[in-house]
């Protein structure tokens, strides 16, 4: 009976952390062998790293692990390029959507499919925050080489934006013109943080090949029942969680957060009201941390009955139009009015969006 106790209650705050219900297996990463010396690039171009190299649907890494690429092109003469991180279980291809659209804006995406995840090497197995951030660096600096003068932007979503703020402080001056987070999973820095760390280093030791089951529907993590379903029956999405994965996780929260600090790129942060899967704490901490003397920190985007998948809601090409206009024009108000309902509404970063009459009016347009 204890036992069951226990373990009920370490289910219930590891399944919190597991976000969108998406977690992998855990172990070691693979062997990274040391990077050559950056070859010095034309003023336009960011170093690149030897042995490195972008294929047409392929990305060769810097320790010569081959990952699946996704690629859209755009229509006409390209003027961004846009590096998508996918989430947990997620993989590449999940920017489909998107980026179809940001196609038609003139924005070239670059989506992998991360270590460990989609059709990668190693399928379940967890690389760490490490590896990942640093595929998503050398996947942007060999984007912005085959792009000379075009605006790199690192995106990320869920998982994949504490892996795009961990690349983002690492990135060398000049290789990223922003970032754009769309319910970023960083943890917060408090007590209920260590405990949550704790809990899952306790499991994973306990009980590492024990699995969770997907978040229930009342929890789901979008409003579009196709998109849910798509979820639901995609054989390249990691359906459940084993618990020796997510102190892994838990840390990768933890390295995002302790690492926002350093970063200093236009930043545009993505949030639903109703996205239960982003602990808010953790959120308000980010801000905190990326708003300096040097920096006025992201400019922040509200969106009324947003869950946590954004890109994939109901409104979601609506939510993507936005992130297309900030790209090619940052000090734009966005097209949705979701920014001024973040600055009109700033509540909402911590409750749901009840009594904010803004949302129910300029939202909706």
């Amino acid at each position: 009976m204890v036992i069951g106790r226990v373990f009920k209650t370490g289910f219930a705050v590891l399944l919190l952390a597991a976000l969108a219900a998406c977690v992998p297996t855990r172990s070691p990463p693979a062997s990274s062998a040391a990077s050559a010396p950056a070859v010095p690039a034309a003023p336009a171009a960011a170093p690149y790293i030897l042995g490195a190299a972008l294929g047409a649907d392929t990305l060769t890494a810097d320790d010569g692990v081959s990952l699946p690429l996704h690629s859209w092109t755009a229509d006409g003469p390209v003027r961004a390029v846009v590096v998508a991180v996918h989430g947990m279980n997620d993989y590449g291809n999940v920017f489909d959507r998107p980026a179809r659209l940001w196609e038609k804006a003139g924005i070239t995406t670059y989506a992998l499919d991360q270590r460990g995840f989609g059709q990668a090497v190693r399928r379940g197995r967890w690389y760490g925050g490490d590896r990942m951030a640093g595929d998503a660096l050398v996947l942007a600096r060999l984007a912005r080489a085959r792009h000379p003068g075009i605006p790199v932007f690192l995106l990320g979503e869920s998982m994949g934006g504490a892996v795009a703020v961990l690349a983002a402080a690492r990135a060398e001056p000049g290789l990223l013109s922003g970032l754009v987070l769309s319910a970023p999973a960083i943890w917060g820095v408090g007590a209920r943080a260590a405990v949550v760390r704790a809990a899952s280093v306790v499991m994973g030791a306990l009980a590492p090949g024990w699995t969770a089951p997907p978040l229930s529907t009342k929890n789901a993590s979008t409003d579009d029942p196709v998109a849910l379903k798509r979820i639901r029956e995609d054989k390249l999405i990691i359906h459940q969680t084993r618990f020796d994965t997510l102190a892994g996780i838990v840390d990768l929260m933890r390295d995002a957060q302790a690492s926002a600090a350093k970063v200093t790129l236009p930043t545009l942060l993505l949030l639903g009201d109703l996205d239960g899967h982003v602990p808010r704490d953790g959120i308000a901490a980010l801000l905190r941390r990326m708003t300096t003397k040097s920096s006025p920190g992201p400019k922040l985007a509200f969106y009324e009955g947003g869950r946590h998948l954004l890109m994939r809601s109901l409104n979601g090409d609506r939510v993507s139009a936005d992130i297309a206009s900030w790209v090619l024009a940052p000090d734009a108000p966005l097209p949705s009015g979701a920014d001024a309902r973040a600055r009109a509404c700033p509540q909402l970063l911590l409750t749901p969006a009840k009594g904010c009459a803004f949302g129910r009016t300029a939202a909706k347009r």
